[in-house]
């Protein structure tokens, strides 16, 4: 594929194998995402839906962000740069689900900043940002209960009761299925 090729002739030759495969997938999901942003931004304004500008601000700062993300990865520092990917997902989901509640269906985006983890970073590390994401879909809607934080989407008792186990059984689910994977890659590496 043309992309893992010039992500190849790009990359330090010094990287062993397991950071190849750690920066290849930080610099594509990089691109994904940059793709995205400009792809949804794209409908919004072709749907006369986008409602404020600011979001483009923010898109371009995300982007920005994104571009220092795969610059870590090729001054060979993969690792910093698989952090700086997940810490920016979380921090963008929660700000999501902070502005618009668990319902939104954004929500479901932290099982990014989970397989994210888990292919670049770790299991142990990746089950944290999963706790982390189920903490967060409980600790959320039950401060929106108490008005503690006022959203676009209005609360709603199905938040707690619902949307909060949902998305973390999708959450933890995304863990152990995505740690399963790794475990058997690592099972077929030469020993």
């Amino acid at each position: 594929m043309f992309l893992d090729e010039f992500i190849r002739d790009i990359l330090p030759p010094s990287y062993s194998a397991p950071d190849h495969a750690l920066a290849t997938t930080v610099i594509t999901s990089c691109l994904a995402i940059g793709v995205s942003m400009i792809l949804l931004i794209g409908y919004w304004i072709l749907t006369k839906s986008l409602e404020s500008g600011k979001t483009i601000l923010v898109a371009m700062g995300i982007g920005l962000f994104l571009l220092a993300c795969v610059g870590m990865e090729l001054r060979g520092r993969p690792l910093v740069g698989a952090w700086m990917l997940v810490v920016a997902v979380v921090v963008v989901i929660f700000a999501s689900m902070l502005a618009y509640g668990v319902a939104s269906s954004a929500s479901a985006g932290y099982i990014l900043a989970i397989l994210l983890s888990m292919l670049c970073i770790g299991a142990t590390e990746s089950y944290l940002v999963t706790v982390l994401g189920c903490g967060a879909a409980f600790v959320m809607p039950m401060m929106q209960s108490k008005r503690w934080i006022p959203t676009i989407l209005p609360y709603h008792p199905s938040h707690v009761t619902f949307d909060a186990p949902t998305l973390s059984l999708i959450y933890l689910l995304t863990a152990i299925i995505s740690e399963s994977w790794m475990n058997s890659i690592a099972d077929l590496a030469p020993q």
